[in-house]
C-alpha cells in the first residue's frame, strides 16, 4: 500500500469526526472493561480478545462473553474506521494519531491527540510523541 501525504487543512477537516469515533471507542471500552471485570471475579474472563463461543462456553458466562465479543467487534470496527482515513491510531485510550505528510523532502507526522481543537504538532518518524515540534515550523 503507498502512503498517503495529507495537508495540515485536510487533517483538520477529519478532527470532528475522529473525536466521535474516540468517544465511541471509549464507551465500548469502557463497556468492556465492565464486562471483563465480571467475568474475572468468577475466573471465566477470556485470555485474549480472540476467543470463540461454543459448546464449552460456561453457561453462567455465555451472555456476558457473547456481549463481550460484540463489543470487541465493534472496538475493531471504529479502529477500522479510523484508520481508514488515512491515519494511524497510535495510543487508543489517549486518542493519539499520525498522518504521514512532508517537511523539506522527508516523511514526518502530522500529530493529533484527542482534545485538541486542530493538528497543532508535527514530529520526525523517529521521534514520536516526545519529539512534537510546534505546526508553525512546517
Amino acid at each position: 500500500m503507498s502512503k498517503r501525504y495529507f495537508t495540515i487543512n485536510e487533517v483538520n477537516e477529519q478532527i470532528p469526526e475522529l473525536e466521535r469515533a474516540f468517544h465511541r471507542i471509549a464507551q465500548l471500552h469502557a463497556q468492556v472493561r465492565q464486562i471483563w471485570e465480571r467475568l474475572d471475579d468468577q475466573g471465566l474472563a477470556p485470555d485474549s480478545e480472540d476467543f470463540e463461543l461454543d459448546e464449552d462456553t460456561p453457561r453462567e458466562a455465555l451472555d456476558d462473553l457473547a456481549t463481550l465479543r460484540m463489543l470487541f467487534d465493534g472496538l475493531q470496527d471504529q479502529i477500522e474506521g479510523v484508520e481508514s482515513s488515512g491515519c494511524t491510531i497510535k495510543r487508543l485510550d489517549t486518542g493519539l494519531v499520525d498522518w504521514y505528510a512532508q517537511k523539506d523532502g522527508r516523511d514526518v507526522y502530522l500529530c493529533w491527540q484527542l482534545g485538541e481543537k486542530s493538528v497543532a504538532w508535527w514530529h520526525d518518524l523517529e521521534t514520536g510523541f516526545s519529539g512534537r515540534r510546534p505546526i508553525s515550523e512546517l
